[in-house]
């Protein structure tokens, strides 16, 4: 999903993971309609996972622990493996023990995305996942997402404003504009024929 500031993207996510209640019309995930929180005691999805700007971290406690809190439940071998190679792949073992207020933006990103990929989901929603992140840890926890969505057979839906952030791996491109999804399709048959103007300039 692409558009400018302010076009709706994040608010279109929120709507989808249950986070906000709709105005009108229905979102239904694996024929199962989504509630928003003035239904739900708990606001969210179990089958999806959300990595948003607000990242919804536990600011005080360890990045290990983080992570630790998505596989309460789990046998401690596998918890320990899990998120060493979660640690890994964000390039954070050396701060496994920091505590997430002390973090840097960047690297409360990096924690965020484990925590959503660490039990993955049905579907995964990002926005704006890569924001803070260098160019080559990026495509390296993008490619370890991409390589997860087959091994399970998962959706994602990523949200930036960005459009080579997506265009390697998009199946589909959704162009938003104002709160309206004015556009979808492939990136090539958009490029072909933008539907306006204001499409026409996103894809440039």
């Amino acid at each position: 999903m692409v558009g400018k500031s302010g076009s709706g993207k994040t608010t279109l996510l929120k709507c989808i993971y249950g986070l906000e209640d709709l105005q009108g019309g229905e979102i239904t995930f694996n024929s199962e309609r989504v509630l928003g929180p003035a239904y739900n005691l708990i606001p969210g999805h179990i089958n999806m996972k959300l990595v948003s700007t607000g990242y919804a971290l536990l600011e005080h406690h360890t990045v290990y622990e983080n992570i630790a809190d998505i596989l309460i439940g789990y046998h401690d071998d596998y918890k320990k493996k899990k998120i060493n190679e979660l640690l890994r792949l964000i390039e954070m073992t050396a701060l496994r023990d920091k505590k997430v207020s002390t973090l840097s933006d960047g690297q409360r990103q990096r924690v965020a995305l484990a925590k959503a990929i660490c039990l993955f989901p049905e579907l995964l929603l990002l926005d704006e996942p890569f924001s803070n992140l260098d160019i080559i840890l990026k495509e390296k926890i993008f490619t370890y997402i991409q390589k997860k969505l087959k091994q399970h057979k998962a959706s994602c839906i990523i949200v930036t404003h960005r459009l080579d952030e997506v265009l390697s791996s998009a199946d589909c491109l959704g162009i938003i504009k104002n709160g309206k999804l004015i556009q979808l399709d492939t990136y090539k048959r958009i490029k072909k024929a933008p539907v306006n103007e204001y499409v026409k300039g996103l894809i440039s």
